[in-house]
């Protein structure tokens, strides 16, 4: 049986999930984060040990058996720290609720791709409130969102296919900033399965926003709860055009859809509706990055019209569908590259002395770009990385061989500034050869940080 939204119960397996997604949240709590460590540190200390003694050693049975009672007596401790953690969460959550004193505390966050974003309170009364109604409005929609990688190759196979077809590409101006608050919350209260609280934290979100920007347009973007109130808000009309007439593929991700349709007079009745639908919900079409293309009786395009879809470009060759990533997103991980090396070089490296560090990180972050990572504390199968975030690119793709040249270039300009080690770790990564045997790195979540610190703000 599911628990109501905000329990204890409900509270202690939202931070089950989330850590299993590698996000704690339960550790914000100074006593989570000490059981954490403690069980950490006896792990660490167990392979240590076991590293001493070779395979069949009966000795390691009994390191075995010590730690395996040990780590049960940790993980209990550490189970009760969360316990009261959420206790606590919840006990502040519900008292500020009953004095209507509770706050999302919203304020401005990062510019991210020249769009502002949002930060709501760090605090576990605010934050795993926030994600349970989240989820509340995430499992009142009838239709389950797609992650980008499965609707990208479900497009590539539907635009594989050799028929005739139209494809509609359509970008929302302004999504998050152009959605109404009473058009909006009228939907949410009119889902039977959306609890009163859910609703009242909508309204508690919409009422700080208002406050911020001086109108009751549009949802805070970055905070999680927006994510999910844009996908209800959406929700019938995905459903209406997935199942229009002549409609053979739909896909939306948050403000960029795609259709593929039977023709092109199906395609012109269709962007009639979608701009009647759109103009109701108040929204409108970018015309800048909206196209269409019409394909011939055997599924062929002229040879300069192409479809660019969440960071990939489709196009056909000889009549055979070609994927490639679009200019902007190779540009990203180009950028990634240089970013990491350049940073490497300003800290005046010298091959006769140890680079304080500098040296371990560089290699690292070529090798976080150019493999494949989940982080030390998930459970979750979710990859990132060159391969799994670049996974509907044809096999043997050439996308990688100007990263190639990039590192090569760059080794041997400065080669006489590195150690005969760091060369040879550096010479031996290949984006090209690593995207198609797909190397997995695990990184702990402090490493991870340090690497990944100096992309902060890079799209």
């Amino acid at each position: 049986m599911i628990p109501p939204p905000y329990t204890l119960e409900s509270f202690i397996r939202l931070v089950e999930r989330q850590n299993e997604r590698g996000n704690d949240l339960s550790r914000q709590d100074r006593e989570v984060r000490r059981t954490t460590r403690a069980l950490q540190k006896r792990r660490r200390m167990f392979l240590l040990a076991m590293s001493r003694y070779t395979k069949g050693d009966p000795i390691r049975d009994l390191l075995k058996a010590k730690y395996k009672e040990e780590r049960r007596a940790l993980r209990l401790d550490r189970e009760s720290a969360v316990e009261l953690a959420m206790h606590n969460a919840l006990t502040a959550f519900e008292d500020k609720i009953v004095k209507k004193t509770f706050t999302f505390d919203l304020r401005p966050g990062p510019v991210m791709a020249k769009k502002q974003t949002y930060i709501i309170a760090s605090r576990l009364d605010v934050q795993v409130p926030a994600r349970q109604a989240s989820n509340v409005l995430k499992n009142s929609t009838s239709v389950t969102g797609s992650s980008r990688n499965s609707i990208v190759r479900a497009l590539k196979e539907a635009l594989g296919k050799q028929y005739k077809h139209a494809v509609y590409r359509i970008d929302v101006q302004n999504f998050f900033e152009s959605i109404p608050h009473d058009v909006l919350l009228g939907k949410v209260i009119g889902r039977p399965d959306i609890d009163r609280l859910t609703i009242d934290l909508v309204r508690r979100l919409l009422i700080e926003y208002e406050a911020l920007l001086g109108s009751a347009i549009g949802l805070p973007r970055g905070v999680g709860m927006s994510s999910q109130l844009a996908e209800l808000y959406m929700s019938d009309f995905d459903s209406r055009f997935k199942a229009h007439p002549g409609v053979l593929f739909y896909a939306r991700y948050v403000d960029d859809m795609v259709l593929i349709l039977e023709s092109e007079s199906i395609l012109q009745a269709v962007k009639q509706s979608i701009l009647t639908d759109l103009s109701s919900l108040s929204l409108a079409i970018n015309s800048g990055k909206t196209h269409d293309v019409v394909a011939g009786e055997d599924g062929s395009y002229l040879p300069a019209e192409h479809i660019e879809y969440l960071g990939y470009r489709f196009h056909r060759d000889s009549k055979a569908l070609v994927t490639s990533l679009t200019t902007a997103r190779k540009d990203r991980r180009r950028t990634r590259l240089e970013l990491a090396l350049n940073q490497w070089l300003s800290t005046s490296p010298n091959s006769a002395t140890p680079n304080h560090g500098h040296d371990g990180l560089l290699v690292d972050r070529v090798k976080y770009l150019a493999s494949n990572t989940r982080l030390m504390n998930s459970k979750s199968k979710v990859a990132i990385g060159l391969y799994h975030s670049n996974s509907a690119l044809d096999t043997g793709a050439k996308e990688f061989a100007e990263l190639d040249a990039i590192l090569e270039g760059f080794l041997k300009d400065h080669s006489s500034k590195m150690s005969d080690q760091v060369l040879a770790k550096l010479g031996a990564i290949s984006f090209a050869e690593m995207f198609i045997t797909r190397p997995f790195i695990r990184y702990r979540q402090r490493r991870l940080d340090q690497v990944t610190k100096v992309w902060t703000g890079v799209a």
